[in-house]
């Protein structure tokens, strides 16, 4: 990138001020903690912490007891496993552990430090396995990533993971950019994710264990672009079914765990700039005038309705021709819109985000109470212009032509994007008795988006010959996410050893798009004049104004109940019930506004849209001869069918069992009951109802075979299922104005059903290394495609008879000290999935299909998966450095009418490199760079070995400095 003396003003006004902020924080926190306690000085923090597991299962053992040998400093492990010594005198000791059916364990050498924290794992041997004593040398929890490496060997289903060390690494600034390090996970329009190339509706989110809800009206993924990285802990990807975990999945189950409350106290502060090539800076920048708060993510009430618009009716055009008080009223409520229709260029900011944590562990009534509180906040800019859009189409028979036909409609794209979204997180844990402990954490974010985007060109499916078209859109995005979530464990080991596990969830979900603008004109070239039109242009008549609400309530209560128990030769097993309840509730508002104009040709649009909507042109012009006439005036277009309420009720029972067989292999197996009850209904009364009724019985058996003590074998099958969305149960037309499919609901739509076979041997060689390799097959009954119904260019979601999908998968984690002892601190890794599918296309599309191509198939791909996935990285630690490949293979991105190809988005190869160096005293220094490639998005078409491109845009380099102060 090229830098100039505006750059350098730019550095002063936005970069300058955060810095100083940051360090202003930091001198504050110097005064009121004091220079012992940040920089260690204390022998209060000399602690040992760590977690105890039983080494057959993973499981977290409670109620041990954990003691220094020969002093009178010890704990017991709570609910998770988990115990802290603190207050402890600098020395060398030796740990013993004890609880009963369990050999007693002593850790030799445990060296604690002034002002360090020691953290050990421990895992316990059953004493029906060994009788004896154990004695080990203590060995330090290396990092995360190893801690979740060990929690996959032990796991129950087959499952991928990535830590917050690796998020940070990565930098990762959401959890959607964090999953694009996972095995067999793409990213779609930088929100949606995609399990093993499935569409998002085989994948499910979940927030620590609880389901969340989308807030997209067409979608039932969840945004993942909502949660800020700096509030994750951890993203477990779960991708074979086990009965006690929801039904509704096949690509996997994502769960998005949030950070825990600390074991010591913990401070974080963080401020970063970046710059984007292309964007940042660029007075070309394309925007618009919209509310006064949409840096906090929030509307400030400009974009609202017209107070006298909401509850008015409007006249109707013929009633205003000789009343005089309905042609006046007319006229006020055409005025009452602002006059703001098209972007205009503007000067885009410096990204920036801002992020402070602070964390701790207390003693409340002799008892440890765990706290963390955290927020973020993040503006960001993005632009492209001169990018391509158009629509190709197969004209006559397949084997009569070599091309397409030229496009219908072929323009040049420009767009402005900027997006403010902020966070926090309160989380606390309780811990009522060592075997009992109660938690409650409070999520809360919130997103605002502004786009405003300006095409032009032909348009030869609206327009004649030698006009050309000139269409503008002005969008704003308001999301917002509440979750609460109340959770308690409960050892009840004089109760037969019972452990009762229960979490009760809340969360609301909205999403509001207030006064979406649609603009758009004709205009021709006559000599030395420009000759312009309004109306009859890309599948709309007028301009028009939209009021789009959508708001989800969703709750939800789980519990569990596990009994351990001896198998026939002595070997620890585990039996589990348990039951949940969801309950979800969508309401669905649109108001649509349209201008219509009486009076083409003295108040037509002449090329100014600024003048065409203003009030000279808007509303009441004259009265000659009794009749009142109009030029732009507004006409109420809202549809009762285009508003719906759905509400959703699943419950659920299960029953399942971890059974060794042998010492070296384990069973896990059982069935899940789910009822679903589905209703969703629009405000038309004429219109079916979308109704599912279904009891399904969802069973699953795994094997895991421990080839060795660090290599296993595993061997799943589950059936789970896909439902319908509220939306696609829904009979009414949407459609986006501009190159897009008529979407109409379908209430007659089932749901589908799945069976998943899961192959993955997996070799833990050392900590933080891994080697797997999987296998995976899937069989659809009654799955929901896209399909087009028509030549008018209508789409609905429909139940085709079969559908399949195969593949593999391949990850690798390794330190390459096992090639030279200099590369100690250097590691490689990746994952690669390649993946297959097929799914058979309705009867009344393939005879389309056929009328121009006689060789057609009968089979497609699914929408949205991709025949490969590749994603590479090199990791240094100390200086922390790595550099990451990913590249995603095309994927079906629209289905298209007859035998015209239908459009895949096309590889995007991204090359991200990230390097972090500690300072004195807490502080971290961090650069990034992202999309070093400078990429493009592409949709094309290919017909016949030749690509025909229907979207193209760059998107751009971007490049980012941190300064992070950390204690704890």
């Amino acid at each position: 990138m090229k830098f100039d003396a505006r750059d350098s003003r730019q550095f002063v006004v936005n970069i300058l001020p955060n810095l100083v902020f940051g360090l202003f924080i930091l001198f504050l926190w110097l005064i009121i903690v004091g220079p012992a306690q940040v920089f260690g000085e204390e022998e209060s923090l000399c602690k040992i912490t760590g977690s105890i597991i039983f080494e057959e299962t993973g499981e977290p053992l409670p109620g041990v007891s954990v003691m220094l040998q020969g002093t009178t400093y010890g704990a017991a492990t709570n609910l998770d496993g988990q115990f802290k010594i603190d207050h402890i005198p600098a020395g060398d000791y030796e740990l013993v552990i004890t609880t009963v059916g369990f050999a007693k364990t002593t850790i030799k050498d445990v060296h604690v430090v002034l002002g360090q924290i020691v953290h050990i794992n421990v895992p316990l041997k059953s004493d029906a396995i060994a009788v004896k004593d154990v004695v080990v040398e203590a060995k330090r929890l290396e990092n995360t990533e190893a801690s979740l490496l060990k929690d996959r060997q032990k796991s129950n289903s087959v499952s991928d993971a990535i830590s917050s060390e690796e998020i940070s690494r990565g930098g990762s600034g959401n959890a959607a950019e964090a999953m694009s390090h996972v095995t067999g996970a793409s990213v779609v329009g930088g929100k949606y994710v995609l399990i093993r190339g499935l569409g998002e509706r085989y994948s499910t989110t979940q927030l620590n264990g609880a389901e969340l809800p989308s807030a997209d009206p067409d979608k039932k993924s969840f945004q993942m672009d909502l949660l800020p990285s700096n509030l994750l802990d951890n993203i477990v990807t779960i991708k074979s079914f086990t009965p006690d975990e929801p039904g509704n999945f096949s690509g996997g189950i994502v769960d998005i765990g949030t950070k825990n409350y600390p074991e010591s106290f913990t401070f974080r502060v963080s401020t970063s700039m970046a710059t984007v090539s292309g964007t940042t800076h660029n007075s070309n920048f394309l925007g618009y005038s919209g509310g006064g708060r949409d840096w906090t993510g929030m509307d400030d009430g400009s974009r609202e309705i017209p107070d006298m618009a909401k509850n008015t009716r409007i006249p109707d055009i013929t009633e205003t021709l000789t009343d005089s008080s309905k042609a006046h009223l007319l006229d006020r409520l055409s005025k009452s819109f602002n006059s703001v229709m098209a972007p205009r260029p503007q000067a885009a900011p410096i990204n920036r985000n801002f992020a402070i944590s602070i964390g701790n562990q207390v003693s409340l009534l002799g008892r440890k109470l765990g706290y963390l509180g955290s927020m973020s906040y993040n503006r960001s800019c993005s632009f492209y212009r001169n990018g391509e859009f158009a629509k190709w189409r197969l004209q006559g028979a397949y084997s009569r032509t070599d091309s397409l036909d030229p496009a219908d409609t072929k323009l040049t794209d420009s767009q402005g994007s900027s997006e403010a979204i902020w966070g926090g997180l309160a989380m606390l844990s309780y811990s009522l008795h060592p075997r009992h402990q109660i938690s409650a954490n409070f999520l809360y974010t919130q997103s605002g988006e502004n786009i405003a985007r300006y095409m032009t060109g032909d348009d030869r499916v609206d327009l004649s010959e030698g006009q050309l078209l000139e269409t503008r859109v002005l969008k704003y995005t308001q999301r917002n996410l509440k979750s609460f979530q109340l959770n308690g464990s409960h050892d009840l080991y004089k109760l037969a050893g019972l452990r009762f596990d229960w979490l009760g969830a809340y969360s609301k979900n909205t999403q509001d798009e207030p006064d979406l603008r649609f603009f758009s004109n004709s205009y021709e070239i006559d000599g030395s004049d420009t000759v312009y039109g309004v109306g009859q242009t890309s599948g709309f008549t007028y301009p028009q104004r939209l009021w789009r609400n959508l708001s989800e309530d969703n709750s939800s209560f789980d519990i569990k109940i596990s009994k351990p128990f001896r198998q026939w030769s002595g070997l620890s097993g585990n039996f589990r019930i348990g039951g949940s309840f969801s309950k979800k509730n969508r309401t669905y508002r649109e108001r649509v506004f349209e201008y219509d104009n009486s009076n083409q040709g003295r108040y037509g649009y002449h090329g100014d849209p600024n003048l065409y909507f203003s009030d000279a042109y808007v509303g009441l012009m004259d009265s000659s001869y009794g009749f009142y006439r109009f030029a732009n005036y507004i006409v109420d277009r809202t549809q009762p069918i285009s508003n719906y309420d759905g509400k959703q009720k699943i419950s659920a029972t299960f029953a399942m069992i971890e059974l060794p067989l042998t010492s070296k292999i384990r069973f896990i197996g059982g069935t899940r009951l789910e009822e679903t009850k589905i209703d969703c209904v629009t405000q038309d009364t004429t219109q079916y109802k979308g109704k599912l009724r279904n009891s399904d019985l969802l069973s699953s058996g795994s094997l895991i075979y421990q080839l060795f003590k660090d290599m296993n074998l595993r061997l799943a099958y589950g059936k789970t299922l896909a439902r319908p969305t509220f939306r696609e149960l829904v009979p009414y037309a949407t459609f986006d104005f501009v190159g897009d499919w008529i979407l109409i609901g379908n209430p007659k739509l089932k749901r589908t059903l799945i069976d998943n076979y899961d192959l993955r041997l997996e070799w833990f060689p050392r900590p933080g290394e891994i080697f797997a390799a999987s296998g995976f097959y899937k069989n659809f009954t009654n799955p929901i495609e896209r399909s087009i119904i028509n030549t008018n260019g209508e789409v609905q979601y429909q139940n085709v008879n079969r559908g399949q999908v195969y593949g593999v998968e391949f990850e690798l984690r390794q330190k390459l000290d096992r090639l030279n002892s200099h590369l100690s601190n250097f590691s490689v890794g990746g994952n690669v999935s390649f993946d297959n599918s097929k799914v058979r296309i309705s009867d009344k599309e393939f005879v389309t299909i056929r009328a121009q191509d006689s060789t057609a198939s009968h089979y497609r791909t699914l929408w949205g998966q991709s025949p490969y996935i590749v994603t590479l990285d090199l990791v240094r630690t100390g200086t922390s450095a790595k550099i990451k490949y990913n590249v995603s293979g095309k994927r079906l991105s629209t289905v298209t009418i007859g035998a015209t190809p239908d459009i895949f988005e096309f590889p995007q190869p991204s090359l991200d490199f990230g390097l972090s160096q500690r300072l004195l005293y807490g502080m971290r220094l961090k650069f990034s760079a992202q999309n070093l490639l400078d990429s493009s998005y592409r949709l094309i078409q290919t017909f016949k070995g030749k690509n025909f491109i229907a979207a193209k845009y760059d998107t751009g380099q971007s490049f980012s400095m941190s300064i992070i102060y950390d204690i704890g």
